[in-house]
């Protein structure tokens, strides 16, 4: 029996022997778990959603009705042995390249998972297998609540999100989002339609365009699949809480000249509360000048009983008086306490331990948010005759998700609001312009994103002399709202906070000074409001790939790939029109709209340089010539080769140029005002209006703008100006990998891959505080960005224009290390897998006063979490119908420095030295057993098992968001027990 495998290389044919093992036990015909696939599909947000939710039931009757005439006379056979077994390598298209050949003999370094492994991993969504991966970290995901979006997206070598590339059968896809997106949201790829994903671990920009830089994740859909599968997930949390249920229903037919393949999926998922595990039940303050591992816990002084904050020392009226009497040496901040009544606050702690009257907001916030998706995916292809052929794919995914923070705080300084001594609320005769108070009547805020993506591809392929062309189209969009509840009116606040005889046509007095249960439903009504913005991110992508062997030289076929390609992307997010006002206690938001268009041609080379019986020599080459609308034309680069020795070794490598262009976001983002705490470094008087002496510098750069000598200014706030813009160039990177690939003879099935890799990023995208270009413009003597500062004519700043631009670089290298075994031993089929990673740095250059300043990543947490050491390991055990398995994730230590700022600790020129605490290394282990049977209505596969087994809490991270740990690199949910059904017909 003959098996066509897409990837000979060793790991390749270690993944297909452990499925076609499988299948023999459950199918007269194997049914290939690497084989190509699907994707998910979809027509059209109220054509799926309505049809698959009203008659869902019908739907699945009918499926089955229509594939199971396809499964079952041999589904009586009895097991087969695995003796026979021929293997046939087929070249295919290997990510990093259009030209057809065997990922063994790639270049660049590949990571394949089949879908046997995404499967082991014991997880339901795409997204969370790949960012168990140690090429990637810091991503964001959705245990990410604050800050979160519901998505999950992958950042390959910690660049970010944005420099990863996501391909869908070598194709882009669109990005995901609220709108005006730049990268994907993998959890709209359901897994079911999934052969397997090839992760590139090196810049591929010649090739596939912006974007390539950290790598390339490239999903493979099934092809051939004939029958019908089932797969039914569940999980949940050893606490009882965060369940999963995922199933999905994938049928395929083919003849002899085409396939079609159909899935449907629906994932449900149930929240954790923050305040449901032991780690997060607080936030928490470390003592960091102690440095002894003890820490008080935080909280708020926004509380439900109130806080205010003496800045004005008023007088007041006698009840104000007694308060400050009986305070004494205690003040200014002053607490309402359920019982006594308004006295000194207690910052020490929050009030849920006792500690003190801090507002412990954490159990109202979520830690694992919940989700609920529905996808649909149809994908198929037609022989037209020997030369021509079509294909097309469709997928949708509906994701409804939240987020939920505690109730709304409002700090009435912030807005620049008072409560007035007219209110008929302020007991003690006098303004305030520091009250606090959480709004506990108004329950949580309530973040909701309900978005649709779907995308479409339809294209033809070709045969012409010896080479295949195809040609593609695709259409891609994201589009949905983004709804805020917990959002008050400030015009309105500041009307009800004010005096009562300006509280008029409709305004209601507010009471925010008598503790909770005192703001009334009318109170609320008037304040508050829901925020509904809009937004969308659609693509157009028009392509033509030429691939095949130009000619033959004595070591084999020169092979080429030549292509064209257009590409056009627009994207948008529109506010409600409060937001869009600025007429709210959250953020003014103003519209973001844009497009852009971009035309490429690109070629690639591959060379048999020699072949003999001691090796050979592979060099390879690409190039692509671009044009966009906005930035204007380059040109953008690769080389790599591959040296086959005796015995089993052979070394790559290679060089790339990279580039990422603009997003959507970065040049048309809403440019917005915001007025951060700067005053102008000309004036001679400070906020106070007290004597202020100017440097040297200042004097002689004032003078050159026209400022003069004495010029004052007292303003403790200007106006600065944020957003997008058309004037950024593309960011750039250099990347380089060498390595080695071993199969050594003395041990048969061992598969060695070790890689280093070191990339550098310029001219990175981003945006210079208003201090910044302040200091730099006036405070220097080399003056520079003054043309960011706008004067009138008598000289006040106007506006400091703080929008997107080029500034900075990061550089990182380390070493990959992947270790694959397989061996039929007299227990069973013996797999093993390791892969490693060892960063030797990860440094950011972020700009400061002047110039530029190195901050280090690896080993320390001021960029985040960049261990020396990160691991992934699996082993596991075929025998007859039953598997087992062993995984073992290890994330390293590093050091967090008081404020985030571990300078001290490796650089000369800083004189203190901060105090720094060990963050110790994290295991994660999980364990999984499967059976599989069949019968003659089919074949089952049922699978448990358990990750964090050990019920290994995250790190602790005291710098991490909320003083508790780090949302994008550790598990959250303790143990978790789950089990996945998979049947076929």
């Amino acid at each position: 029996m003959v098996h066509l495998l897409k990837k000979p290389n060793i790991l390749y044919l270690q993944l297909h022997l452990i499925t076609t093992y499988c299948s023999y036990y459950l199918f007269p015909t194997p049914i290939h778990p690497h084989k190509k696939e699907e994707e998910f599909y979809r027509f059209h947000h109220l054509i799926v959603r309505r049809i698959a939710m009203k008659h869902r039931k019908y739907l699945s009757w009918l499926a089955i009705g229509l594939f199971a005439l396809v499964s079952t006379d041999a589904m009586a056979q009895q097991d087969q042995e695995l003796e026979g077994v021929d293997f046939v390598a087929e070249e295919v298209t290997v990510t990093g390249s259009r030209i057809r050949g065997e990922a063994a003999e790639s270049t660049a370094p590949v990571v394949i998972l089949a879908k046997t492994e995404i499967q082991e991993k014991g997880l339901a969504s795409i997204g969370d297998v790949l960012q168990t991966l140690t090429v990637q970290s810091n991503a964001i995901n959705t245990q990410a609540n604050n800050g979160g979006d519901g998505s999950t997206r992958i950042s390959l070598r910690g660049l970010g999100a944005g420099r990863t590339l996501v391909l869908v059968n070598g194709r882009r896809f669109v990005p995901g989002g609220t709108g005006a997106n730049s990268s994907v949201d993998l959890n709209s790829i359901p897994a079911s339609v999934i052969e397997r994903i090839e992760v590139l671990k090196d810049g591929a920009s010649a090739v596939y365009g912006s974007d390539a830089v950290g790598g390339v994740v490239n999903v493979i859909t099934r092809s051939d699949l004939e029958g019908v599968e089932f797969e039914y997930y569940q999980g949940v949390a050893g606490a009882g809480d965060g369940d999963v249920i995922d199933a999905s229903l994938t049928a395929g037919l083919r003849s002899g000249r085409g396939s079609i393949l159909f899935s449907a999926g629906y994932h449900n998922r149930k929240p954790v509360w923050t305040g449901d595990r032991d780690f997060s039940k607080a936030d928490k303050a470390y003592d960091w000048e102690a440095n002894d591992g003890t820490f008080a816990t935080n909280g708020s002084s926004a509380t439900p009983q109130g806080t205010i904050i003496d800045r004005l020392k008023q007088e007041g009226n006698t009840a104000w008086q007694g308060i400050i009497e009986r305070a004494g040496d205690g003040g200014p901040v002053f607490y309402n306490a359920p019982s006594g009544g308004w006295r000194p606050m207690n910052l020490g702690g929050n009030s849920d331990d006792g500690s003190g009257d801090l507002y412990n907001y954490q159990p109202a916030n979520y830690l694992y948010t919940p989700q609920t998706r529905y996808s649909a995916f149809l994908s198929g292809n037609y022989l037209f005759n020997d030369i021509l052929s079509g294909f097309f794919e469709v997928s949708y995914t509906n994701r409804q998700s939240d987020q939920k923070l505690a109730p709304t705080p409002l700090f009435i300084i912030s807005e620049g609001i008072s409560v007035s001594a007219e209110n008929q609320y302020n007991d003690f005769g006098r303004d305030f312009i520091d009250v606090r108070r959480r709004f506990v009547e108004a329950s949580n805020r309530n973040f909701l994103q309900d978005l649709d993506t779907y995308r479409i591809v339809l294209g033809m392929e070709h045969e012409f002399r010896g080479f295949t062309g195809d040609l593609a189209f695709s259409y891609g969009r994201t589009s949905g709202t983004n709804v805020n509840e917990g959002r008050f009116i400030r015009s309105n606040i500041e009307m009800a906070l004010g005096p009562d005889a300006d509280c008029v046509g409709g305004c209601v007095p507010l009471d925010i000074m008598h503790g909770p249960g005192t703001i009334t439903e009318d109170m609320l009504k008037f304040i508050q409001y829901t925020g509904i913005a809009r937004g969308y991110t659609t693509q157009r992508i028009l392509q033509y790939n030429l691939t095949g062997d130009l000619y033959d030289l004595p070591a084999g076929p020169v092979g080429v790939a030549v292509g064209a390609s257009s590409r056009w992307e627009a994207g948008g997010s529109i506010p409600d029109p409060i937001t869009a006002t600025g007429n709210t206690t959250g953020n003014k938001e103003e519209a973001t709209e844009g497009e852009y268009s971009v035309r490429a041609i690109y070629a690639e080379t591959s060379i048999p340089v020699y072949e003999n019986d001691m090796g050979g020599l592979n060099v390879t080459a690409a190039g692509r010539l671009f044009d966009y609308d906005t930035f204007g034309s380059d040109f953008t680069y690769e080389a790599g080769a591959r040296l086959e020795l005796p015995r089993g070794l052979a070394f790559r490598s290679t060089y790339s140029k990279a580039f990422r262009a603009p997003s959507v976001a970065e040049m048309f983002l809403g440019q917005s005002d915001s007025f951060p705490l700067v005053s102008d470094p000309c004036s001679v008087v400070d906020e106070a209006g007290n004597p202020r002496n100017l440097t040297s510098q200042q004097m002689r750069n004032c003078a050159s703008a026209g400022v003069p000598r004495d010029f004052e200014d007292s303003r403790a706030q200007l106006r600065a100006r944020v957003g997008g813009s058309t004037d950024l160039d593309p960011e750039r990177a250099n990347t380089v990998t060498a390595g080695l690939v071993y199969q050594p003879e003395f041990i048969d099935n061992l598969d060695i891959a070790v890689s280093y890799y070191a990339t550098k990023i310029e001219d990175e995208i981003g945006a210079l505080g208003a201090g910044l270009i302040l200091s730099n413009c006036y405070s220097q003597d080399n003056p520079t960005d003054c043309e960011k500062v706008q004067r009138d004519a008598n000289n006040l700043i106007t506006n400091i224009f703080s929008t997107a631009t080029n500034i900075g670089e990061t550089e990182t290298n380390g070493l990959d290390i992947e270790l694959n075994y397989i061996d039929d031993t007299p227990l069973g089929l013996l797999s093993a897998r390791l892969e490693s990673n060892y960063l030797f740095a990860y440094d950011v250059m972020l700009p400061v006063a002047g110039g530029f300043e190195l901050v280090q990543g690896r080993g320390y947490y001021d960029l985040g979490v960049f261990p020396n050491w990160q691991h992934n390991a699996n082993v596991g055990l075929k025998w007859n119908r039953a598997s087992a398995g062993v995984s073992w994730q290890y994330t390293g230590g590093f050091q967090e420095c008081e404020d985030d700022d571990c300078k001290g600790l490796y650089r000369d020129d800083v004189g203190t030295n901060p105090a720094v605490r060990d963050v110790d290394a994290h295991h994660l282990f999980g364990i999984q057993g499967s059976y599989r049977l069949f019968t003659g209505a089919g074949g089952s596969v049922i699978t448990v098992g358990v990750n964090n087994v050990f019920d290994t809490p995250p790190a602790v991270i005291y710098n991490g968001f909320l003083g508790t740990s780090d949302a994008s690199s550790y598990d959250f949910l303790g143990r978790y027990l789950y089990i996945r059904l998979s049947h076929f017909l």
